[in-house]
């Protein structure tokens, strides 16, 4: 019996994923039409498959999500309202994509609605549905009687071990909660809300940590967003099932919705610095451990202004093997500039016709930071706080980091 259970739900998550495919296929052929191309497929029997793997992860999302949350759940039901649900999640889609001509990155919240729609309204609908739900009516004496012997062992078997199982999770049943609050809380780390992940990046000089967790971010916002939403379904529908006083009741609902939505939405508050002000707070740090900022001084010293001109564009990144005007190789660098590993140095004279040194880390995806060292007379210039200037912080005599501000 169980078995053809689960192969009844194998076969609606095959089944929902490949309408979702075709829903999404036909949106697009509209999106391209509605471009001025012609009707075709938009994408090929491999990239088909390529895509079909996606549908089937959040179609098993929301079939968990439905079991735990729907008693009564009738799989016709759930895939005939999910069709209806995948067919509008589609046009709204392509309403988004209409509507981008107009209002930009502010469609955001219509495409996303687009693509959750199909998986959360039909288990919402049901589950209110089944709200109130009542047990199953026993089994008449006669139909008891009538039974054979050896089925009856195997229910009463069954009975038994689903009997276990409600046990165990009617004692243990907040254990699925904790588990969605934990993919939240992963998600919203992951933004970072209190900007400690980009401090640490900072002291490493390592941005590319923060990239990669905003990418991480993107990817996951829809699973994190599909458990947003079934925890807010348990929270209404199954909380007051198991939490009978109604002030705890309450207390944890209030506790738990508003203790999100701070740690979801803190980060696009805009209070305190910035998160490249934070990186550079850290960074700070880094070149005071690792620069040797007198040592770089001292090599300056040695350098004329005409040298500084030959030398005004240099590479030094990794796996380059390019090389000055005048032929300096990488490892003939000094070593107090070539262990600091930038990506770009800049040799070029001050206001007072001094050597000065430009560092360069980051690039334009990750933003441009850096070190510049000349003499301890040079001055540090004022912060252009302007879009596309620079914010600079003097650590030393003569030496200044800064950061470019997009």
């Amino acid at each position: 019996m169980r078995v053809l259970r689960i192969l009844s739900y194998v076969a609606y998550v095959i089944a929902f994923s490949f309408v979702c495919l075709l829903a999404s296929e036909l949106q697009m052929a509209l999106s391209a039409w509605s471009w001025g191309h012609s009707i075709k497929s938009i994408y090929s029997v491999s990239e088909l498959l390529y895509h079909f793997p996606r549908y089937m992860f959040y179609a098993v999302l929301q079939v968990i999500a439905a079991v735990l949350t729907i008693r009564v759940l009738s799989l016709r039901k759930l895939f005939c309202l999910s069709c209806v649900f995948a067919v509008i999640g589609a046009l709204l889609t392509g309403l988004n994509h209409q509507m981008m001509k107009v209002l930009g990155g502010l469609s955001f919240p219509l495409f996303l609605t687009g693509q959750l729609l199909p998986y959360v309204a039909p288990v919402l609908i049901l589950a209110l549905i089944y709200r109130k739900r009542t047990a199953p009516e026993p089994a008449s004496e006669v139909e008891k009687e009538t039974m054979p012997t050896h089925t009856e062992h195997e229910v009463t078997i069954e009975n038994k071990t689903i009997g276990k199982i409600k046990a165990l999770y009617k004692r243990y049943w907040y254990v699925f909660d904790i588990l969605l609050i934990i993919v939240v809380l992963l998600y919203g780390t992951l933004n970072d809300p209190f900007r400690l992940i980009i401090y640490i990046c900072g002291l490493c000089n390592q941005l590319i940590i923060r990239a990669f967790m905003l990418f991480m971010w993107v990817f996951l916002l829809i699973p994190a967003a599909f458990c947003s939403v079934v925890l807010l379904l348990r929270i209404i529908i199954s909380w007051p099932k198991h939490i009978q006083n109604k002030r705890t009741l309450l207390l944890l609902r209030v506790f738990v919705i508003v203790g999100l939505a701070i740690y979801l939405v803190l980060p696009s508050v805009p209070i305190g610095p910035s998160g490249m002000r934070i990186y550079i707070t850290g960074f700070r740090k880094y070149i005071e451990a690792n620069a040797d900022v007198p040592a770089i001084m001292g090599w300056l010293g040695t350098l004329k202004p005409e040298d500084c001109v030959d030398y005004n564009s240099i590479v030094l990144s990794y796996g380059s093997t390019r090389s000055s005007p005048r032929g300096l190789e990488k490892h003939e660098w000094p070593k107090v500039i070539a262990n600091l590993h930038p990506r770009h140095v800049i040799l070029s004279l001050d206001d007072d016709e001094s050597p000065k040194v430009r560092l360069n880390w980051g690039s334009g995806f990750l933003g441009s930071w850096g070190l510049v060292v000349g003499n301890e007379e040079m001055s540090t210039p004022e912060s252009d706080l302007s879009r596309h200037g620079e914010y600079r912080q003097e650590i030393h005599k003569g030496a200044y980091i800064w950061y470019k501000i997009e």
